[in-house]
């Protein structure tokens, strides 16, 4: 069973890295109706994901909230005039990440420190390859690189 606890550690942290990526990003690009969306979609999300994998039932006022919550929902992203991508990749990938860590008996202290650990490469690696483009500031000269890292 650890092995299979860590794969899903593991995961969980390069899915939180894609929606804080994504979110980073499209703020920074001004797609902020669409990430605010994101976070309305993902506790829908979420009961999806719960009614299939962890087996939930909902009462007939869960399902009228959760009926209100979907109109509502529709309604926004009707109003946002254009496919809610980002939405969708904010709210998927955050609801796979509540999921990952609901099925999974780690402490959270564990789990965040996994995390952190087996993303950090990656993490570094893009920070070096933004750096060497010049397309970040911080870092630029010798002593913001080495707070960066400290």
């Amino acid at each position: 069973s650890h092995p299979v606890q860590l794969i899903a550690i593991i995961v969980a942290g390069y899915v939180i890295t894609v929606n804080w990526g994504t979110f980073i990003w499209a703020v920074s690009n001004g797609h902020v109706l669409q990430s605010s969306l994101g976070y309305y979609i993902n506790p829908l999300v979420s009961i999806v994901l719960a009614l299939i994998f962890l087996k939930e039932r909902f009462n007939k006022f869960e399902w009228l909230a959760i009926i209100f919550a979907l109109i509502g929902v529709l309604y926004m992203t009707i109003k946002i005039g254009e496919f809610p991508f980002i939405s969708l990749l904010l709210a998927f990938s955050f609801g796979i990440y509540g999921l990952l860590k609901k099925i999974v008996h780690i402490d959270a202290i564990s789990s965040i420190t996994i995390e952190c650990i087996v993303t950090a490469p990656a993490g570094l690696i893009y920070v070096i390859y933004l750096w060497q483009q010049q397309h970040i500031t911080f870092g630029l000269n010798i002593s913001s690189f080495w707070l960066l890292f400290s």
